[in-house]
């Protein structure tokens, strides 16, 4: 046999062990000597309120034989203790601050807090102690008894209205409290406790502006407020902090810049009238979305589209947040730099695309609305926009869905600008009361008696002319003054009753009030009140004219050289020749653009685009005509060919 060939005795090892045990049984006296030993023998117990470093036990000797006076009963502790049991629960008992950076433990730590915040949510105290804390990613279980009560005090305060200062760790947990919609009854109710903490803390501490602001984007993306978060930023004056949202200045300026159509460049988009056009546009897309949601689908899906790579997004960095409540699927669009999507409760990032099809229905919709009010303006020039620069496939999709954009945005700027040009007249029925009685009593006090008349009047009937305008006591006018004032004089019967004339009640009384002093929504002329003695002014022998929007009043087109040298350099040869043919007259423009397989409209629109983007307007009205304005210009360039 070799040397690892050794055989070995099999046994029972079941039956040895039990044979070992019952050898080595202890006698019951040494079993009494034993106890009495262990009983005597110190051990030692873990305390946590015993050790200087929160949220860590210490190991404290005891001993059997002396055992510490009970405590009395503290509901507090109690709850406290209630509190830390959820740990025991958890899957990773990790708190230490030397891991606070681990991904996992953050994770944890989140879960844990949000647990432990709910049971506390309703939880108030009021302790004299106020012990101090610090550390990274506070937590409550991280905490002794006397900084528990501590926080728990101030934040008590905290939502009675009485923000003190303390500790920043403390400040800290109570937003992630907030965050996580800890003791609030919706997000809204827990953006305003954020706005409130933040306005009134920054005050001690600055430094938490740069969390704060970061956090106040994650909330609106993550919640669903009935507010946009463009319009929180513009509310409380935000925009300093958040550049990249604001640039471009808003909506429109967004739009314009992926707009395959630029409105900004056309000459009808001048100072006076950019407000006018904002406006519009804005109310434009509100009801292109309503037409498109009515449709089930989305204006932002024809527009927008996110990049095939995004990256995965988690809200609140920095912050312990644990995602309780499951977010439907959405996307929420910040600007033409952010999207955010959520499927199936798991939200990516990324920044957006705009998509060709995107470009052309912007800018189809900014120039079917400029020549929409380019018609109700009066504006000398008209403007056209061809449904054929729009692809054909998202025409049919946009068929297919019931939607016809040229009829929802002509609807949409007539309905605006009628709107917006309406005069909106407020009746004081009070003060048209007033008129009233004071006209009666004005009648009274002119009404006169035959008897007093005659010794007034001469033999031809006439009113004698002493020279002079009487007054009499009470401040009316005399008959021979109100007479010279508009008055009309009637002889009914016995009596001669003077009647004041209807128009002699002016517009300019109190009685008729323009509501907001208003004309319209843009160029309105402040009214003004007369006093009460209206009624008795000559009447106006003509009435003033209304004042016409500044919108209306066309401006001269810009005419620079350089400006029309570059549109010629633009110009393809076709184009330059289709011009030529255009300011020679009498040349048939159609068989020139089929002899060079083109269609005409085709051929005017791509003229037209070229002639907004340097020159600022168009410059071929129907018919491949040119505008008169531009004559001189068109000929001058097709000489220098």
């Amino acid at each position: 046999m070799g040397k690892y060939d050794k055989e070995y005795e099999a046994f029972r090892l079941f039956e040895q062990i039990q044979e070992q045990t019952v050898r080595e049984e202890p006698s019951m006296e040494e079993s009494n000597v034993a106890q009495k030993q262990t009983e005597e023998t110190p051990y030692y117990e873990i305390e946590y309120d015993s050790c200087p470093m929160p949220g860590v036990g210490k190991f404290v000797l005891k001993s059997a034989k002396i055992q510490p006076p009970p405590r009395e009963a503290d509901p507090v502790r109690e709850r406290f203790n209630q509190m830390r049991d959820i740990a025991r629960e958890s899957r990773c008992l990790t708190f230490s601050n030397s891991k606070f950076y681990d991904k996992r433990i953050q994770q944890e730590n989140a879960r844990l807090l949000y647990r432990q915040g709910m049971f506390m949510k309703d939880f108030e105290d009021s302790c004299d102690r106020n012990l101090p804390y610090s550390a990274y990613f506070p937590t409550y279980q991280m905490m002794g008894y006397g900084q528990l009560r501590t926080y728990f005090t101030w934040r008590t305060k905290v939502r009675q209205g009485d923000i003190l200062q303390t500790s920043l760790s403390y400040v800290f947990l109570y937003l992630y409290e907030l965050l996580n919609n800890i003791g609030v009854e919706s997000p809204q109710e827990g953006m305003e406790r954020l706005m409130l903490l933040w306005d009134a803390y920054r005050v001690y501490d600055e430094s938490i502006d740069k969390y704060v602001l970061r956090w106040l984007k994650d909330y609106h993306i993550y919640y669903e407020l009935p507010w946009s978060f463009r319009d929180f930023v513009q509310r409380h004056n935000l925009s300093p902090h958040y550049p990249k949202l604001f640039a471009p200045e808003d909506d429109f300026d967004l739009y314009c810049a992926i707009s395959k159509y630029d409105i900004r460049k056309s000459v009808f988009f001048t100072e006076e009238r950019a407000e006018l056009i904002r406006d519009c546009f804005r109310f434009v897309m509100g009801r292109l979305c309503q037409a498109f949601a009515q449709s089930h689908v989305e204006l932002e899906d024809y527009v927008f589209h996110p990049k095939k790579n995004m990256s995965v997004w988690m809200p609140f960095q920095g912050a312990l947040f644990y995602p309780a409540l499951r977010q439907p699927d959405r996307r929420v669009v910040l600007s033409e730099r952010e999207i955010y999507l959520c499927i199936d409760n798991r939200w990516t990032f990324s920044t957006t695309i705009t998509t060709e099809s995107g470009k052309q229905l912007i800018g189809y919709t900014m120039k079917q609305m400029e020549a929409v009010l380019r018609r109700l303006t009066k504006y000398r020039h008209k403007l056209s926009a061809n449904i054929g620069t729009l692809s054909p496939m998202l025409v049919q999709e946009l068929q297919k869905d019931g939607i016809s954009p040229e009829a929802v945005i002509t609807q949409a700027t007539e309905a605006f600008y009628k709107e917006a040009t309406k005069t909106v007249v407020k009746v004081d029925s009070a003060m048209l009361e007033k008129i009233r009685r004071e006209a009666l009593a004005t009648q009274e006090r002119l009404i006169v008696s035959e008897e007093n008349l005659s010794g007034a009047l001469d033999s031809s009937g006439a009113l004698e002319d002493s020279g002079t305008e009487e007054r009499p006591p009470d401040g009316s006018l005399s008959d021979k003054a109100a007479g010279q004032n508009g008055l009309q004089a009637v002889m009914p019967g016995s009596k001669t009753a003077l009647q004041m004339p209807l128009q002699s009640i002016g517009t300019g009384s109190p009685a008729v009030q323009e509501e907001a002093d208003i004309t319209d929504l843009y160029t309105s002329p402040r009214g003004s009140a007369d006093d009460s003695r209206a009624s008795l002014r000559p009447i106006p022998q003509s009435l003033p004219q209304a004042k016409t929007p500044d919108w209306q009043i066309s401006s001269p087109a810009r005419e620079h050289a350089d400006e029309w040298a570059d549109l010629w350099e633009n110009l393809t040869e076709i184009q330059q020749g289709a011009l030529a043919l255009a300011i020679s007259g009498g040349a048939d423009i159609k068989k020139f653009a089929d002899a060079h397989s083109v269609m005409l409209e085709v051929l005017m629109d791509g003229i037209n685009e070229k002639s907004m983007d340097f020159v600022g307007d168009s410059i071929l009205g129907d018919d491949f005509e040119i505008y008169e304005d531009y004559r001189e210009q068109v000929k001058g360039m097709v000489e220098s060919l």
